[in-house]
């Protein structure tokens, strides 16, 4: 642990932590706990108000310091994120925002002579979800918090590119996501795991996803859906009633499986281990979560062909573009489950996650960074 005094760091934007909804929550605490175990960094996360009453009040989780907001993110995040940057602003030196919102209150942060972080949080403005008012929101969001953060935190180098294209900025910084090698691997007596999904080891395709449409879960069903198939497709998330799920299964075939949400980790690690594929439709983002715990767990990574997916896997998976590709490759899949270019790629993809993609370096990424502003 280093004898220099490192800055004090706030995170602020994610719902809070320990983590139960989503990817900035999760990374939220992978790197606020790493920061303060390798480190030895003074690590604060402010939660909203919501996680306040889930966490019953708590103030310290795993060496991480816990604030609380007045606010829920899912009711007022406007104000969430000011009053999280005013909770933390007067006593810590960094204040890193999950989310472009942040960067409108960059002026509390400097007023304190604080640094103001902001990581962009993908492509929200591309999503197509969003109607057209909420979009231009989102790119007015962006565009305001590259002109007064300090540094705009890309997840990938594709998402760095668009900031830097689009914006016209050049201070940017790229730091990843990070995931664990699947504790769940080759390991035996999974079976009572799979059981209530009737499922078997090694016995179906996978998919998770939030169903909406920008992750194209529509054409993996089409292209699934084209011809019986060896194996079924187990489609793991979230069944809120929607359009979009209306018309998944409507085009679904009698071997689509949907599940729901797994929100058990345990048995959503052990369903990905299992899987004969995964595949990854999302087309709009950066370093997806989803895509590097499908890594981990040594999947065979079939995804969506775009520049952020393919900065992820590299020559580790395979791609498609339409329902025919979709088509194609479930039957070159199902021919030879455990051919030998398969196992390469499925054996190359966690060595990614080994090697790369993991939460002790992307740590390490952070430190650097922070370290940039002692002086």
């Amino acid at each position: 642990m280093s004898s220099v005094v490192l800055p004090r760091v706030a995170i602020v934007g994610a719902r809070g932590i320990p983590a139960c909804y989503g990817g900035f929550e999760t990374f939220a605490e992978e790197i606020a706990m790493h920061l303060v175990r390798q480190y030895g960094y003074q690590v604060t996360v402010v939660c909203d108000a919501e996680q306040k009453k889930i966490n019953n009040g708590i103030t310290e989780h795993h060496g991480v310091q816990l604030r609380y907001s007045k606010f829920s993110k899912s009711n007022n995040a406007v104000r969430f994120y000011h009053d999280s940057i005013r909770c933390v602003a007067e006593d810590h030196e960094i204040i890193y925002s999950c989310g472009p919102a942040g960067g409108m209150f960059s002026y509390v942060v400097h007023n304190q002579g604080g640094i103001m972080l902001v990581n962009p949080d993908g492509l929200n403005s591309r999503r197509a979800k969003w109607s057209w008012p909420v979009k231009m929101g989102f790119r007015a969001f962006e565009y305001i918090s590259t002109r007064l953060s300090d540094v705009v935190v890309c997840d990938s180098a594709a998402i760095d590119g668009y900031i830097r294209s689009t914006y016209h900025v050049r201070n940017t910084y790229i730091a990843e996501y990070g995931a664990y090698e699947n504790q769940f691997l080759n390991k035996d007596h999974v079976d009572e795991l799979l059981k209530p999904f009737g499922l078997a080891p090694r016995g179906y395709h996978l998919v998770v996803s939030r169903l909406e449409p920008e992750n194209n879960v529509d054409m993996i069903i089409l292209g699934f859906s084209q011809k019986k198939r060896v194996y079924p497709l187990v489609v793991v998330g979230n069944l809120k009633d929607s359009g979009y799920l209306r018309k998944l299964k409507e085009c679904a075939g009698s071997q689509v499986r949907f599940v729901g949400g797994i929100y058990m980790p345990d048995t959503l690690s052990v369903v990905r281990a299992e899987s004969i594929s995964y595949f990854h439709g999302h087309s709009v983002g950066g370093t997806n979560p989803s895509l590097l715990e499908a890594m981990g767990s040594r999947n065979l990574c079939v995804c969506h062909d775009n520049v952020f997916n393919r900065e992820v896997v590299g020559e580790s998976g395979l791609f498609f573009s339409n329902v025919e590709d979709v088509d194609r490759l479930f039957d070159e899949i199902e021919s030879n489950p455990e051919d030998e270019k398969l196992e390469f790629l499925r054996a190359s993809v966690l060595e990614r996650v080994r090697s790369y993609y993991n939460w002790e370096n992307m740590t390490r990424k952070y430190d650097m960074l922070f370290r940039q502003f002692l002086k």
